[in-house]
């Protein structure tokens, strides 16, 4: 089984890993993904995972010419000759990833992690992909048309874990109500509601804040130099380590409020912005965590299925009030969220592609 994944954060693609694991008991996985260095791919497993070293500062050059998607198009499918025989499938993720595969010769099973504009994309998918998986049918709809998904197997899997075999939500906490304690999962950027998140924190004197993710320097300059005293203070805690996919929802489970919280700013007409459902929010949902979630349609399921609170506005007083609102009634929303989390289970979402790949469709 080859993968062909075009960006370089494949050890923070939940969706990607899962996936290989899930194949991994069938087939002999072959995963390439580029790495520039900017996040530690050297955690991903060597036996799975191949990864396609480009130095830092050629990738910046690449991008800053245009030239970059080109790049590691090119790159993944010279990577991926070695693995290719008569019985290989492929997994191409994305556009590039797509364009990678038809450079290879290889009928594809088309993987949309992020959506958006690309020339030939819904050209190349039509004539050659064997089935889509998407997150939702708005993200296929905006991506490809009616046209395409009516000829296609098209499957939906969320960027969501396995739900837990026994109910987190009967052994979580018990919840000290006196001092609040709330995660942030992700890149830890100004775009990502950091700012809003540090003020709430401010606002609720009674509450702590963990930032656990990417961390970025812009945002780091932030907190450095407008909240530095709330780190000192031990209220904001950002972890410097890296938890795995297998470790999160027992990370998670330290912790009673999730927040998921997007700024518009000059993606207030992207669809991909709007529509991407965040894993951080299914990884709540599966340690049975209420979530904040801003009001964009990708974060629907927390208002669908009753696991939190979306609000429109990242005031403060806003943020504060629907945090206090989940603790007054926390076990509701508690439960929401584990329910949310069977819903969305990854493994059951996904065993419907596995059962299309068991077939030897598109070999």
């Amino acid at each position: 089984m080859l993968i062909l994944f075009p960006d370089d954060w494949a050890a923070y693609s939940p969706t990607l890993l899962r996936l290989a694991d899930l194949l991994s008991k069938y087939f002999t996985v072959h995963a390439h993904v580029l790495d520039t260095g900017r996040v530690d791919n050297g955690i991903l497993d060597p036996a799975r995972f191949h990864r396609i070293k480009v130095p830092g500062l050629l990738a910046q050059l690449l991008k800053k010419t245009g030239c970059y998607r080109l790049f590691r198009t090119l790159a993944l499918a010279h990577s991926a000759r070695k693995d290719i025989g008569n019985s290989t499938q492929v997994i191409a993720i994305d556009a590039d990833g797509a364009m990678a595969a038809k450079l290879l010769g290889k009928p594809f099973h088309f993987l949309s992690l992020e959506i958006g504009w690309h020339p030939i994309l819904q050209r190349l998918v039509g004539k050659h992909a064997l089935s889509i998986t998407i997150q939702s049918p708005e993200r296929l709809e905006y991506q490809f048309g009616k046209a395409i998904a009516s000829k296609l197997p098209v499957f939906y899997v969320q960027n969501a874990p396995d739900a837990p075999i026994s109910p987190i939500a009967s052994t979580h906490h018990a919840i000290d109500r006196s001092s609040p304690r709330l995660v942030y999962l992700g890149h830890i950027m100004p775009l990502h509601g950091l700012v809003a998140m540090l003020e709430l924190i401010r606002a609720w004197p009674e509450a702590t804040l963990t930032l656990q993710g990417i961390h970025t320097e812009q945002g780091l300059a932030i907190i450095r130099e407008q909240y530095q005293d709330l780190v000192n203070a031990g209220r904001i805690i950002i972890s410097k380590h890296y938890v795995p996919e297998s470790s999160i929802l027992t990370f998670l489970s330290n912790f009673d409020i999730g927040l998921c919280l997007y700024e518009l700013d000059r993606h207030s007409s992207d669809f991909n912005y709007l529509s991407s459902p965040a894993g951080k929010m299914f990884n709540y949902f599966a340690a049975a965590l209420p979530v904040i979630a801003s009001d964009f349609v990708g974060l629907n399921p927390v208002s669908l299925h009753h696991a939190g609170i979306q609000v429109r506005s990242h005031r403060t007083e806003t943020l504060l009030e629907a945090c206090q609102n989940l603790m007054t009634d926390y076990t509701t929303f508690s439960e929401g969220a584990r329910k949310a989390a069977v819903h969305y289970d990854f493994r059951r979402s996904a065993s419907h592609l596995i059962n299309l790949l068991r077939d030897g469709t598109g070999r």
